[in-house]
């Protein structure tokens, strides 16, 4: 069940610009609404708001956080292989590939995360085999699946593909891989 929008929104538009998968839309100073076709669960939405009118998944309120108090993600140079993975799926942009500072003099290089730019979607936690990427004590969820994952029919009984409501898609050789039942 994805987040919900309650009618204590005051159509500040934060919601709509942080979603990782621009499935918020509304009309400035009136009700925004979540698409739940295309809603991960992520909860950015929910941490960004102002006046915490989101509730998550279970139908709780989630409490809105100050900007300086939600985690941003940070690069393990040392697991980083430079694969792009998580710059190719960052909806914002804010991953690049820079000099590994430690040796500029050779040619490695390492993802670097813009901190301004990061809601923590996490998604590029979520792609990152190598556990090179993440947040520090994170206060969004690790989506359930990821947006690609997601079936855009409205009239569809199940949202998400029937491949990707297996638990065992979630799990490579050595165990789980993605969020999911192990």
């Amino acid at each position: 069940m994805p987040y919900f929008i309650t009618d204590k929104c005051i159509g500040c538009t934060l919601c709509e610009q942080k979603c990782p998968t621009d499935t918020i839309s509304g009309v400035k100073k009136e009700l925004f609404t979540i698409h739940p076709e295309g809603c991960i669960e992520c909860g950015v939405c929910a941490v960004y708001c102002p006046v915490s009118a989101i509730t998550n998944q279970f139908g709780e309120i989630v409490q809105g956080k100050k900007l300086k108090e939600i985690p941003k993600a940070v690069v393990d140079p040392d697991n980083c292989t430079a694969c792009e993975f998580c710059i190719d799926i960052c909806p914002f942009d804010c991953i690049t590939l820079q000099p590994d500072p430690r040796n500029p003099d050779l040619h490695y290089k390492v993802a670097v995360v813009n901190e301004k730019t990061c809601v923590s979607c996490r998604l590029c936690e979520i792609v990152c085999d190598k556990d090179a990427i993440y947040v520090p004590d994170p206060i969004t969820n690790l989506a359930p699946m990821m947006p690609q994952h997601l079936k855009r029919d409205p009239r569809s009984e199940h949202q998400v593909s029937a491949e990707h409501q297996e638990p065992e898609f979630y799990r490579n050789e050595t165990g789980p891989r993605f969020m999911g039942k192990p």
